[in-house]
């Protein structure tokens, strides 16, 4: 009801209670959600939390080595809808930071969405429109061919009291073997492994985003590091088998 459209929420209430209450297990992508879930059914140790997952046969690593700290572009990259939870302004701010000393960086927005003229409007009063390139609305089997254009990947979450998401886009670019920089909210942080994964920052804060990817860049040895460890844990332990399996053996089934 409150980030998309809920035509009737008292109906859309009811039959949720209906099926939680009634489901041998209810599995939830995040502990937000859980917490919701076990308020709702007398029976709260049938919730269970299972991540979002990703199909790591369609999102694979690009196989150019990695960017030199001083290539000629260095391009920074965030998949979505652009929308405000999303925090894609401070993504937008932190280029403007970045390029006022090296306009060899580059903004890869993919996709589309209701903030998609604001934040070309910022780029624009910022100077850096022409650092900033959109795809607009694109079909999810173009997204890997778009990820492999990319050095270093962002999820620029602002500050949130209810972060109840599993953000697909973590797990897309963990396995396509992208570095991270993202927020350190909720399930980004766990996903991330507490920074073992990625690069975490205060969310909403601009210069702290711009100085993360800037330490990455002058970094390859990190951004190689990062790459391998993420595409290996997405391969262990977020393919959408390993979610379809621990969401049945939640319930007591074994495929």
């Amino acid at each position: 009801a409150r980030h998309r459209e809920l035509v009737d929420r008292a109906g859309a209430l009811v039959v949720a209670r209906q099926a939680i209450s009634s489901a041998d297990a209810v599995v939830c992508v995040s502990q937000g959600v859980a917490r919701w879930a076990r308020t709702q059914t007398g029976t709260p140790d049938r919730v269970h939390v299972v991540p979002n997952g990703v199909d790591v046969h369609a999102v694979t690593p690009a196989t150019d080595p990695v960017t030199p700290a001083e290539g000629t572009t260095f391009t920074v990259g965030f998949v979505g809808t652009l929308k405000p939870w999303h925090g894609v302004e401070t993504l937008v701010e932190a280029i403007a930071l970045l390029a006022r000393d090296d306009r060899s960086y580059r903004l890869l927005l993919v996709g589309d969405g209701p903030c998609a003229d604001d934040l070309r409007r910022q780029a624009d009063e910022a100077g850096v429109g022409d650092l900033v390139e959109t795809t607009g609305a694109v079909d999810h089997c173009a997204v890997p061919g778009l990820l492999r254009r990319i050095d270093v990947a962002a999820a620029p979450y602002p500050p949130s009291e209810e972060f109840y998401f599993s953000p697909l886009k973590v797990y897309e670019y963990l396995a396509a073997g992208l570095p991270v920089v993202a927020s350190r909210v909720d399930q980004v942080e766990q996903a991330l492994d507490a920074g073992g994964l990625g690069v975490l920052v205060e969310p909403g804060d601009a210069a702290l985003l711009a100085l993360a990817i800037s330490q990455l860049r002058q970094d390859p040895a990190l951004r190689s590091r990062l790459s391998r460890q993420g595409r290996s844990r997405a391969e262990a332990s977020h393919t959408w088998d390993s979610v379809v399996d621990r969401s049945l053996a939640a319930a007591g089934v074994l495929r």
